[in-house]
């Protein structure tokens, strides 16, 4: 069977593309929304392509040349996450990219850290409910650094430092 016919296959290309995007690599960004775009358009009520998808425009966002496109982009980008934590709001994973593209964006023009917020907030109170099957010791570590800058982009230094204190204390240095 090709990878053209098995979605599961096109999804998990699609999401290694997308990593070499984050990295750095302008083709394989454009490559991976392709491939999210008709991802989407096979399978529209799958809230995971919906968030990889927006991630995907993202990308497409920070690697644009004009202005007028990096805006739309990043504004198409937070409108489809947000339609994919809409679609299934306790999925991890979406939680996750939807709340590590906010962080990204630009806080004096998109405001988005407090989405960020959101989002971290929601997977470590979900891990403290469910258990270290929720979250591996170095996603929770990834979401506290995160949460952490989330708070110092809004200027709330005192709750950054608070949740820097969190990750000391649950990983001390040797």
């Amino acid at each position: 069977m090709s990878s053209d016919s098995n979605p599961g296959k096109q999804f998990k290309e699609a999401k290694k593309l997308l990593q070499d995007g984050v990295e750095g690599d302008k083709k394989a960004a454009k490559r991976a929304n392709e491939k999210l775009l008709k991802l989407r358009e096979t399978d529209p009520h799958n809230a995971l392509i919906e968030a990889y998808y927006g991630s995907s425009l993202a990308l497409l966002s920070r690697d644009a040349v004009k202005l007028v496109e990096k805006e739309e982009k990043a504004l198409e980008s937070l409108e489809v996450l947000n339609q994919a934590v809409t679609m299934d709001p306790n999925e991890k994973e979406i939680r996750f990219v939807r709340g590590s593209v906010c962080l990204q964006l630009p806080e004096s023009y998109f405001y988005s850290s407090k989405t960020a917020i959101e989002d971290f907030t929601f997977l470590l109170d979900r891990y403290h409910q469910q258990g270290s099957n929720f979250l591996t010791q170095k996603q929770v570590r990834e979401v506290l650094r995160n949460l952490s800058k989330a708070y110092q982009n809004i200027g709330n230094q005192d709750k950054a430092n608070e949740v820097l204190q969190r990750l000391t204390s649950m990983h001390p240095k040797k």
